[in-house]
């Protein structure tokens, strides 16, 4: 496939330190996902620790932003881009909004992927003449064009986009797009030269990747294709592991489990898969990934199963949650604002009922941070830390209101809150 040229690159120029410095003061889109959990009621009884600190929080600088722009918060920076017949991506410096560099391009910006660790900035585009950026010959025609952090330059350009879920600091797997909607072929490249490491064409194209993350980094990939032919390779060297004919479903895959999900017109069907076999686990309705554990939901309560064996480890009434580890559920009641943390294994509780609204994190880092109202003084925002590992809380301080509780997201040191007119910036003490 050869590569398409994406319009003018602006970034060689040097960035101007005094230009668009933004004064302090006061997707893209929501990424708080819910599922379905359980929890014994007897954990709403037991109280965590609050633990006061120093009110660190600090708000550092704020950017104007309309609707139509998307906003992707990185490690230390944090980028906006608007679309239009000239799409254009600018890049701000986190800890004091100093406007980084500035590029462009005539053709649709679809997404960006900032690599971890000071990696480069993996940006998708397609054709501007290609039509509904969503469809097959638009896909078909994706490139992914890699970006100095630090400075904008182009670093080298290929045919694909990135799984957003296989992006590290030294790699990535670029997924080419056949011109009918599958993906025909996998390649994980290098981030510093946009060489590959290893590429496998698939000789029927996939309707689906997955990939299975251990720890920071990305483990397995999973693929299945229309007919439901499904293989699981390693992310090293894109080995073959296994491959089977499956029922067709949608899959997710975690802590060596593939999650299958079918939906037959009245009811939605889950099956589970040991992934280093893709052999069945268990089956039924109401069942659902909770990290450490497996749920199954049903008229009498959800049951915690063993995900080695499908045993039942411990069995509670019905609720949401937020946040779930290897190890760790984070429970969601009251639209998101009041929670409990379980340990996944026992259903112990770890805390009392903790309240605000989680700030989305790209990584978890054994906490979480809580966003809530405040009542004295009323009108400021309090941001709470939840340790995930002890279940203890420390009060980290106040800031003027966010623009949306609800649509918040942490790195380590920093939080970013949207709204539909600006962009506000805090500072969070490690």
């Amino acid at each position: 496939m050869s590569v398409i040229e994406l319009g003018d690159v602006t970034a060689e120029r040097p960035p101007d330190p005094a230009a668009d410095r933004i004064a302090a003061g006061f997707d893209r889109r929501r990424l708080r996902p819910v599922a379905l959990l359980a929890v014994l009621l007897a954990a709403l009884a037991c109280g965590g620790a609050v633990r006061p600190e120093p009110n660190g929080m600090r708000l550092l600088w704020i950017a104007p932003r309309t609707v139509e722009q998307g906003v992707v918060l990185a490690e230390d920076a944090v980028y906006v881009i608007t679309g239009g017949d000239r799409a254009e991506l600018v890049a701000y410096s986190l800890a004091d909004g100093r406007r980084l560099w500035r590029w462009g391009t005539d053709a649709h910006l679809i997404t960006i992927h900032p690599a971890p660790g000071g990696g480069p900035l993996l940006v998708v585009a397609d054709p501007a003449s290609a039509g509904n950026p969503d469809g097959p010959a638009a896909k078909a025609s994706r490139t992914t064009i890699a970006l100095r952090a630090a400075s904008g330059a182009e670093l080298w350009r290929r045919p694909g986009e990135p799984h957003m879920d296989a992006v590290e600091q030294s790699s990535a797997m670029l997924m080419e797009f056949d011109p009918r909607g599958g993906v025909a072929a996998l390649t994980r490249i290098r981030l510093e030269d946009g060489a590959g490491i290893w590429t496998t064409g698939e000789s029927t194209p996939v309707q689906e990747v997955v990939v299975e993350r251990l720890g920071d980094r990305p483990h397995r990939v999973i693929t299945s294709t229309s007919a439901g032919d499904v293989t699981v390779r390693g992310y090293d060297d894109g080995a073959r592991l296994v491959s089977r004919r499956l029922p067709p479903a949608g899959y997710t895959a975690r802590n060596s489990r593939l999650f299958g999900v079918a939906f037959d017109g009245e009811r939605e069907n889950t099956t589970v898969y040991r992934l280093d076999t893709l052999d069945e686990l268990l089956r039924g309705e109401g069942i659902s990934d909770c990290g450490g554990v497996i749920c199954a939901a049903g008229p009498s309560g959800l049951a915690a199963l063993d995900p080695a064996d499908g045993r039942e480890l411990w069995r509670g009434p019905e609720i949401y949650g937020s946040v779930m580890t290897g190890d760790r559920i984070l429970t969601d009641d009251r639209d998101g604002a009041e929670h409990v943390l379980l340990e996944s294994r026992t259903g112990r509780p770890l805390s009392g009922t903790v309240h605000g609204y989680v700030a989305w994190s790209q990584r978890r880092h054994d906490e979480v941070l809580l966003l809530r109202p405040t009542s004295d003084p009323i009108g400021l925002t309090s941001v709470t830390r939840l340790d995930l590992r002890t279940g203890r809380t420390a009060l980290l301080g106040s800031l003027e209101p966010m623009p949306d509780q609800q649509a918040c997201q942490t790195t380590p040191g920093y939080l970013m809150c949207t709204g539909w007119d600006r962009i506000v910036i805090a500072a969070v003490p490690r």
